[in-house]
């Protein structure tokens, strides 16, 4: 299994450069253009997420982003440096009636929607999102 690993300050800048860095991903192993365009998206979602809501644009805390692939699949791990538990039972009570109009959980809906498996963790270090998509 491949992998490569990212880690940058909380600037949202740095969620183009990682489209970028999916963009390379997506080419060397011929996704189509329907999943790419998926995967951009929660991509995009998930680390603005984590720059915007977990680490608050507080440049001194880092975002670390590891993208790794074989010929079926595609893994993508975001952590922040949250301090704070993150309550995901809660927001997924929220998100039940799928509401895409509504600001908030929106991100955290398209993720789900748009890969295949989605995991939040909440730990001492930060919250970590991984998702799994079959390409």
């Amino acid at each position: 299994m491949d992998q490569l690993t990212l880690e940058f300050s909380s600037n949202l800048k740095y969620t183009e450069f990682c489209a970028v860095v999916f963009a390379y991903i997506e080419k060397h192993l011929g996704i189509n253009d329907d999943t790419a365009f998926k995967i951009e998206i929660a991509l995009r979602e998930v680390i603005n997420n984590a720059i915007l809501h977990g680490n608050k644009q507080d440049v001194n805390r880092k975002v670390y982003v590891k993208f790794k692939w074989n010929k079926e699949y595609l893994y993508i791990s975001v952590k922040d440096e949250n301090p704070d538990k993150v309550d995901f039972e809660k927001i997924g009570k929220k998100l039940e009636n799928q509401d895409i109009l509504s600001f908030n959980g929106r991100g955290i809906l398209i993720m789900k929607n748009y890969m295949d498996k989605v995991e939040f963790l909440s730990t001492k270090t930060g919250t970590k999102i991984i998702m799994e998509k079959k390409i």
